[in-house]
């Protein structure tokens, strides 16, 4: 809990003690559409902490890489990919975003498709998984002096097979598995070098890196992610 608590304080802080600036268009969260053809590029790090009901607290930490791509597309839409990996968890995800309001302040519509995997090779145990994740998701935006703010409210619909080698161990379909809550500060750090900063409030009873826990708890759990990307 303290440790959550420090990330959202570093997370304002970024916004609150950044001098006043001319904003350009560096960002690729903010749901903004792009001109045809013309695109964005970030990579970072994200950390999701799972709960402590379903495993121990030694091993609640989850860290992935990411990468996001966005390109503007004709009519204003706005196609997004993003690859999440850390070898035994992995997910690929695209979407399409179209915008209903555009001015200082932003309103956009889209769906998220995701395929998700993961495996785990010892000795004695030989675990893979798999699952597709549909997340239709509302999403708002505003400019302010000295950075850009994104706000996204998500549901997902999520499935999952389990195999041990060929064996398959079982298999899930889960219609409104978790809803989500996202808020992402763009802004840049230092000279033109832009970055990104976000909380992810994830309330699931299916979150796809903690396939390797087997939680048989048909509840919803938080699971807060925390990101920070440089934008290319």
């Amino acid at each position: 809990m303290k440790i959550n608590l420090l990330l959202i304080f570093m997370f304002f802080s970024f916004s609150v003690i950044s001098q006043e600036i001319k904003l350009k268009n560096d960002i690729i969260f903010y749901p903004n559409s792009f001109s045809k053809w013309d695109y964005k590029i970030s990579t970072g790090l994200s950390i999701t902490r799972v709960p402590l009901e379903i495993t121990e607290e030694e091993i609640n930490t989850l860290p992935v890489i990411n990468a996001d791509f966005k390109i503007g597309l004709p009519k204003k839409i706005s196609l997004l990919a993003k690859l999440n990996t850390n070898y035994i968890s992995n997910m690929i995800s695209i979407a399409f975003q179209k915008n209903v309001i555009e001015k200082r302040a932003i309103l956009g519509l889209g769906v998220n498709t995701s395929f998700w995997f993961g495996h785990l090779y010892q000795e004695v145990i030989r675990l893979n998984a798999n699952g597709f994740i549909l997340n239709p998701y509302i999403i708002g935006g505003y400019k302010f002096n000295n950075f850009y703010l994104s706000c996204k409210l998500e549901n997902q619909f999520s499935t999952m097979r389990t195999y041990s080698e060929d064996a398959i161990l079982g298999r899930s379909s889960q219609p409104n598995s978790a809803y989500s809550f996202q808020f992402i500060i763009e802004q840049p750090l230092w000279n033109n070098n832009w970055v990104a900063i976000g909380v992810k409030l994830n309330y699931a009873k299916f979150y796809y890196q903690a396939w390797l826990t087997y939680t048989a708890i048909d509840e919803y759990l938080l699971y807060p992610e925390y990101t920070f990307s440089f934008i290319f």
